[in-house]
């Protein structure tokens, strides 16, 4: 009897480190969906750029891309989203440049031809070594952080931890717990998370740094309430806009769409 209570619990141990391998796995895939073949550079929208390397403070080796303005009036640090790589999102290069921002391009560990493996702790250090390759090539201009769905996360925490001038938050979320709530509303996933991207109380903290907050109604990833969430906690000053369309599509960019005027006010608060 004693033996076959043994392997009962053998087997119930088992079944519930197969069940947390998975659940770590299923929560990997949700959050980093990383591709290692760039397909696109800013040379295909007509820019100059040269290609950068920086180093984590763990030691990860990073890369991207430095597109410097025309009479730079400031530098953006670009947090991209959770799937793909910087190539991905080069196609929006051209709306930095030709507003005046010199801009960094960059891959989170585990992407593109960056090192090592993407965890929420990891891009961290990521934006931060980010931030300071920005800096050294910048010199005196103000550095604006600008997150895209996932990104904002990373975008808020590096306003965190370095002196950004200005905060751009496209499409993201309030915090993993509440992405879990809203995707997975019967299941208690919010409970059993590893990652926390607890942006809403970060953002918090903000105070006295100018923050822009944009989400589309329709937006299919990521739930406009939890950007409006967002939004909602973040300190004073702050700006929330509309969006039109998709998670991606950035509507902000275009001349009378809706957002347009709101981003175009924020820009304009850094002079050349």
């Amino acid at each position: 009897m004693k033996k076959r209570w043994l392997s009962i619990l053998f087997l119930l141990a088992l079944a519930a480190a197969a069940g947390w391998i998975a659940l770590r796995r299923f929560e990997r895939n949700q959050f980093f969906c990383p591709s290692p073949d760039v397909a696109a550079t800013p040379a295909q929208y007509s820019l100059r750029y040269q290609d950068v390397q920086f180093i984590a403070a763990d030691g990860t080796p990073l890369t991207g891309w430095w597109i410097p303005a025309n009479q730079p009036r400031g530098t953006v640090v670009f947090c991209r989203g959770n799937a793909g790589n910087v190539g991905t999102t080069a196609y929006v290069a051209p709306e930095f440049f030709k507003r005046g921002f010199n801009l960094l391009m960059w891959d989170y560990r585990g992407y593109g031809a960056s090192g090592g493996r993407p965890s929420e702790k990891g891009i961290y250090q990521d934006a931060r070594a980010a931030f300071d390759a920005a800096e050294a090539m910048s010199g005196k201009l103000p550095i604006l952080a600008y997150g895209v769905s996932l990104g904002g996360a990373v975008a808020i925490q590096l306003a965190t931890d370095r002196p950004v001038a200005g905060l751009v938050v496209q499409s993201s979320f309030a915090s993993a717990a509440d992405m879990a709530q809203r995707r997975y509303p019967r299941l208690p996933l919010d409970r059993v998370l590893s990652v926390s991207f607890d942006s809403a109380a970060k953002a918090a903290a903000l105070a006295g740094l100018p923050k822009l907050f944009g989400h589309s109604p329709t937006d299919e990833t990521i739930p406009f309430q939890s950007g409006r969430i967002l939004h909602a906690a973040a300190a004073a000053p702050k700006t929330f806009t509309l969006l039109a369309g998709q998670h991606h599509d950035s509507s902000w960019f275009t001349p009378g769409a809706p957002g347009n005027a709101e981003l175009e006010a924020f820009f304009g608060q850094f002079k050349r």
